[in-house]
């Protein structure tokens, strides 16, 4: 066969050992030497059978199987040659191939190959497919198939077996299907798999039901099936005379399966995992709670995926949780508001020299909760203008991964997810603008159209600027700091009436009100080491996020607090090193907390300026924060005044001071710059140092400050006896 490869290298690649390779390939010269099929072997030449890929065999084929089914023990024999069929169902029969036998398939828009049933086993197989026409859904153009699309309550396949497939795509372009596992079925194996060349899909796993035969795309769904307790493995993704093929393993709408040992060499989409058109919304009882849980995939190879057209939902990894709409009146669901368990792990990304890659992000998760994406490597991405990871708006997930693209990776609008990375990236990221990993939110805008009373499960908003599909859990802010929570994962429109589902309210509002719903990051945890960008970490829009990382040879920021606001941020027992290699003249300091952000704390860091450049400031912050802890930090051999934060906030809802104490930096270097105020709380008042009486900022009643330059007829320092901007000050008396 012309551009195969020897059965011995497709083994090594497998990993396939022992008994196996001893017997002379996949399954050995004779099947039966392996299986011991004995005298109940059936051979199609008895049937009539007649080889050379030329004469349609169908018939003799299904007759052989019929006359075997039952019989597990034996089985069906291909022997050496080229046999042309199609449409032969396979059940309660074992399947075997001798080495050199090909079933050799030319389908129409509605044939398959192979359909296989219950108790079925398929061994040492190898098939070439061509086709005729484009299937209308993914009933019909496969190699072989298990279960059935329109699935219905009478048909439940189980138990079948797939071990050692080499599938050939003969299309000059993508067009065929390999392997459909559809609706009612459970407890398969597909293993020790090969598939070579432009097939538009290899393995699909998808839900099935009472789709319709006539318009099934658009037909409503009352009922639905779903695959589950499968297994995947040791599965080889290939080229075939210079093209590879589309889309790898598709899981869609299944539980409890299990794909490991899989491998992909210029596929162009290989993992993709979604809910389905109708996810759990419409599943028979016994699986309701199941669908899009116990998915696990681990060990995978991903080398050279090809450029192509810009779009991030053919990244290589593709995990989106939200469904479509067509097959159910119920409306959108989302596994944000679900019962989610996705589980990637030991993943390898490669690109090889002089090879090209554009168009997505190596992996995507979108609209997810419980997704689970870690231990990934990537080489050779360094120069590709992508992300590496992409997580918007997710819940409750976990991505770790060590390598970088030209730029970074970005996480949005997502809560409650813990972020591990090791990036490094180039000479040119430290000055070219960009960062490591940037967290972001946006605001959206509308107006109540109704009154909101205490106890309400929906609020009512006009059109909102922009439209966007708002997770559960982010908030909607009213007057004042009155806000409502969103319950359900809900589309709002740009153009028409919103109704949107809340916990129940807490708080009353007029008609008439503005309303911005803050889709923001929030409960974030990021970890790791992030070297060699313009930024290493920017947090822009974050509404809670701890920062426990290391952080080197950055270009302007190691980590920088941006947007309108950046709020409860602890950066806590991080290490920076040899900031500031941008060198430009501009600021350049570890830490930018920002200028209007709350309830900000940097404790515990150790800061190493090391060489030069470096930074011309460690901690640096704007006018506008309120409530920040500076303290416990070690600024070590530093001859930067470390601390420059302020003036003072004039804002009476905001403290308007910076809380310091304990940080340790070198003799005879001032910690903080002029204009910064050094102290902390003690009870309810302020007490710290300053050179004067303050002229500026929001301060209260029972503050003081003494005098940190103090001398002989000089105030010892200042009290503020009457709360306001800047408040009344008095001198505590002259030493």
């Amino acid at each position: 066969m012309a551009g195969d490869i020897s059965r011995r290298a497709v083994l090594t690649s497998l990993g396939m050992t022992g008994a196996a390779i001893a017997a002379g390939g996949i399954m050995g010269g004779n099947a039966n030497a392996v299986f011991g099929a004995g005298a109940a072997d059936i051979n199609i030449l008895d049937y009539g059978a007649v080889p050379g890929g030329v004469t349609d065999t169908s018939v003799a084929i299904q007759s052989a199987i019929d006359a075997a089914k039952g019989s597990l023990s034996g089985a069906v024999r291909i022997p050496k040659g080229r046999w042309k069929c199609k449409n032969v169902i396979v059940e309660n029969c074992t399947l075997a191939f001798d080495d050199g036998a090909v079933l050799v398939f030319e389908l129409g828009a509605t044939d398959n190959g192979l359909l296989l049933r219950s108790n079925t086993r398929l061994y040492n197989a190898t098939f070439e497919v061509s086709n005729t026409a484009s299937p209308p859904d993914g009933n019909f153009g496969n190699v072989f198939r298990i279960g059935d699309y329109e699935a219905v309550p009478s048909e439940a396949y189980s138990n079948i077996r797939v071990q050692g497939a080499k599938l050939y795509c003969m299309n000059a372009t993508r067009k065929a299907q390999a392997v459909e596992v559809l609706g009612q079925v459970n407890d398969f194996v597909m293993e020790d798999m090969v598939f070579y060349g432009p097939f538009d899909a290899g393995i699909i796993v998808h839900w099935g039901g009472d789709v319709g035969s006539a318009d099934a795309h658009n037909q409503f769904v009352t009922y639905s099936y779903h695959p589950h307790d499968g297994v995947i493995r040791n599965i080889r993704f290939k080229p075939y005379n210079g093209v590879a093929g589309n889309y790898g393993v598709i899981l869609s709408a299944v539980y409890d399966i299990t794909v490991e040992n899989i491998a992909f060499d210029g596929w162009t989409c290989p993992i993709r995992i979604l809910p389905g058109d109708v996810y759990a919304q419409v599943a028979v009882s016994a699986e309701k709670n199941k669908v899009q849980t116990g998915i696990v995939i681990r060990d995978v190879d991903i080398a050279d995926p090809p450029a192509r057209a810009s779009n991030k939902a053919s990244a290589p990894i593709f995990i989106q949780g939200s469904s479509a709409t067509v097959r159910t009146p119920i409306g959108p669901t989302y596994t944000l508001d679900s019962i989610s368990s996705i589980r990637i792990s030991r993943v390898t990304y490669s690109l090889s020299p002089g090879k090209t890659y554009g168009g997505s992000p190596l992996f995507l998760v979108y609209y997810s909760s419980g997704v689970s994406v870690e231990e990934v490597t990537a080489s050779g991405f360094e120069s590709v203008g992508e992300y590496l990871a992409l997580v918007e708006y997710c819940n409750d997930c976990r991505i770790s991964f060590t390598g970088a693209t030209a730029n970074g990776s970005r996480i949005y609008g997502s809560m409650n997810c813990e972020i591990d990375a090791r990036t490094t990236g180039t000479a040119a990221a430290q000055t070219g603008g960009k960062t490591g990993l940037t967290a972001a939110g946006t605001s959206l805008v509308g107006t109540l159209t109704s009154v909101l009373s205490v106890g309400a499960t929906t609020i009512s908003l006009s059109a909102v600027s922009t439209a966007l599909t708002v997770p559960k859990g982010q908030r909607i802010w009213l007057t004042g700091e009155k806000s409502v929570i969103i319950a359900k994962t809900t589309p709002l429109s740009a153009t028409a009436a919103n109704t949107v589902p809340i916990e129940p309210s807490s708080v009353a509002e007029n008609s008439g009100a503005a309303a911005v719903i803050k889709v923001v990051c929030s409960g974030l945890t990021i970890t790791g080491r992030y070297s060699k960008w313009e930024q290493g970490v920017m947090l822009s829009d974050v509404y809670g996020a701890r920062v426990e990382a290391e952080f080197l040879l950055n270009g302007k920021y190691d980590v920088l607090l941006a947007g309108s606001r950046a709020d409860c941020i602890r950066i806590n027992k991080s290490r920076f090193v040899a900031g500031g290699r941008k060198n430009d003249g501009s600021l350049l300091a570890n830490i930018h907390l920002g200028t209007t952000g709350d309830r900000i704390s940097v404790t515990e860091c150790d800061f190493e300026p090391q060489g030069a450049p470096c930074v011309n400031r460690h901690l640096f912050g704007g006018a506008e924060l309120s409530n920040v802890t500076i303290g416990g930090n070690d600024f070590g051999g530093s001859t930067l005044a470390s601390v420059a934060v302020g003036p003072q906030s004039n804002a009476a809802s905001q403290r308007g001071k910076i809380c310091i104490h304990g940080n340790t930096y070198r003799s005879g270097t001032a910690l903080v710059a002029p204009g910064t105020i050094q102290g902390t709380y003690v009870g309810g008042a302020f007490q710290g140092f300053a050179a004067s009486a303050p002229s500026a900022g929001y301060w209260r009643a029972g503050d003081s400050l003494a005098n940190e330059a103090p001398a002989v007829g000089a105030p010892k320092g200042w009290r503020c006896t009457a709360t306001g901007t800047p408040g009344t000050w008095v001198s505590e008396g002259n030493l």
